[in-house]
């Protein structure tokens, strides 16, 4: 039976709304018309308590702290459907930029932070929220996960480099390694040769802090959870005045090479899916980018002729 649920009786009015929202179907209403946990909660959505016109129920394994913010005061009522900016909500998504250049200005951990929490608002899979945030917080710091990345691919970049082993990998079935060295191993190269001669950054582009975003196991789907995520920390610092850049070729070395998270403090059995540098963008944009053409397709079942 679930016992995260309080339901006080006194309060609750019997409108049912509860146990017509609950996913799980875990309510349900008592001869006397009060509402009662009558069955296991599979998602500890918080539906029942949000809808409640008397407040009457608490999911007491929600933490309704975990969104108080340190460096601005959030609306908290509820925003209906239909009553959002949209012109508002778009010239925000249209303006975010990736950037990769950045002030030499440290970003306040309390930020960081913040962002963290936006992060967490987003939907996860079956609700299980099993996401994790790893804050790197200072320049020093993310010039020693630079070296640990840049390690990685020195290594690679030297297997590369050997041309039997490409055709014999290939030979086998495993063109990954020839692939690479077509799309990426020049330009590595010429990072790496960049980072050890006078310490350019063409990794994070001398971003001062990041979020790493993973998931701990037991996700339903923990890749599309932990970028939903970052999909919110990209806006919501946009909006803080940062500028922001998915790092695709940290989480690559980071999932060939787990030691590389294991020298963060992360655990082994953790996967990031995410490295979003961040900073003080070093360049104004005058005006939104244009999109590329998209595949929009739409189906629907043919309509029957009705017989005359």
């Amino acid at each position: 039976m679930l016992t995260s649920h309080h339901i006080t009786s006194e309060q609750c009015i019997g409108c049912g709304l509860c146990v017509r929202i609950c996913p799980s179907q875990a309510l349900s209403l008592t001869e006397d018309g009060k509402a009662e946990v009558s069955g296991e909660c599979a998602f500890a959505c918080g539906h029942c308590a949000a809808v409640c016109p008397e407040e009457a129920i608490k999911v007491t394994s929600l933490d309704n702290d975990s969104l108080e913010f340190s460096t601005f005061q959030p609306d908290g009522r509820w925003l209906p459907p239909g009553e959002t900016d949209i012109a508002g909500l778009v010239r925000l998504m249209r303006s975010r930029r990736s950037i990769r250049m950045y002030q030499d200005r440290p970003v306040a951990h309390d930020l960081l932070l913040d962002l963290v929490k936006i992060g967490t608002t987003a939907p996860s899979g079956t609700n299980s929220q099993r996401w994790t945030f790893t804050i790197i917080p200072d320049r020093q710091s993310m010039v020693k996960f630079g070296h640990l990345v840049a390690a990685f691919y020195r290594k690679l970049n030297r297997l590369a480099a050997r041309s039997w082993l490409r055709k014999l990998l290939k030979l086998g079935g495993f063109g990954e390694l020839d692939s690479y060295y077509r799309e990426y191993y020049q330009n590595i190269q010429e990072g790496l040769d960049a980072w050890e001669k006078d310490g350019t950054d063409r990794l994070f582009h001398g971003a001062p802090a990041a979020i790493l975003v993973g998931a701990r196991p037991g996700a339903s789907c923990p890749q599309e959870d932990a970028l939903l995520a970052s999909g919110n920390i990209l806006l919501a610092a946009h909006s803080m005045g940062l500028g922001t850049c998915l790092i695709g070729f940290a989480v690559e070395a980071m999932k060939r090479d787990k030691s590389i998270g294991g020298k963060l403090g992360i655990p082994r059995d953790e996967k990031i899916y995410a490295v979003i540098a961040i900073g003080y963008p070093a360049v104004a944009f005058q005006r939104p980018a244009g999109r590329k053409e998209s595949i929009v397709r739409t189906f629907s079942l043919p309509s029957r002729k009705t017989k005359t």
